[in-house]
């Protein structure tokens, strides 16, 4: 009996097999096809997404056109005689920005080659800083400029740079403020020792005026 389902359940499974393969457009290779096809749209979206996101450049991809100048990034010389630097806004949001940030840094650069003189001074104190003036700064330090675009990813921003040169008549500029500083330094130490002598005159001869005002009432009582 139990032969006789199972004959029986597998002629109806071959019956439908046959009348399936029978009807038009319908076959199990199409059906293997349409998976396939699935797997492919499947595979090509996944690729034309991540191609889309590899053509959107990182943040930190710099593209600097072909016109921009090679000193921008010459190192820090210095022979003895000449001090050369370059500095540079580095990528900016607008042109005002940049320009901005480039004053900033350009005096930075020359306050740390000022400072630098100053410490090989001696001191009796801790010495003032010399303030630094960007319009000096841009109309006598300034050699070279550079304006122009930079592209961020897929942004474009805005850099700025300068040359700065310190060239020895320069230097003399700054050891004559120096020698001023020093000489104001002298003064000041001079002035309160004129200061603390004339207190201590001062206050000695009131002292002794005391003193001798004491000695001098015992006397007129008698």
């Amino acid at each position: 009996m139990q032969s006789q389902q199972s004959e029986y359940r597998w002629t109806s499974i071959a019956l439908a097999m046959v009348l399936l393969g029978g009807l038009p457009g319908v076959n199990f290779s199409n059906a293997s096809r349409c998976f396939a096809d699935d797997e492919i749209k499947i595979e090509a979206k996944q690729t034309e997404g991540e191609t889309a996101e590899l053509s959107v450049a990182p943040l930190s991809h710099l593209i600097y056109p072909d016109d921009r100048p090679g000193w921008i990034d010459e190192p820090i010389t210095d022979d003895g005689k000449e001090y050369s630097v370059v500095v540079t806004s580095g990528p900016s949001g607008s042109i005002e920005e940049a320009d901005e940030l480039v004053g900033v840094y350009a005096r930075g650069a020359v306050q740390s080659y000022v400072d630098e003189l100053v410490a090989n001074q001696e001191w009796a104190t801790h010495p003032e800083m010399i303030p630094m003036d960007i319009d000096w700064i841009r109309d006598e330090l300034v050699v070279r400029r550079y304006e122009g675009n930079v592209l961020v990813g897929d942004e474009t921003q805005f850099e700025k740079a300068v040359l700065i040169r310190i060239e020895p008549d320069d230097r003399r500029v700054f050891e004559t403020a120096i020698a001023d500083l020093k000489l104001k330094e002298r003064l000041a130490a001079t002035g309160l020792t004129i200061l603390g002598g004339f207190s201590l005159l001062v206050g000695g001869s009131i002292v002794l005026g005391g003193l001798a005002s004491r000695q001098k009432q015992p006397t007129t009582a008698a």
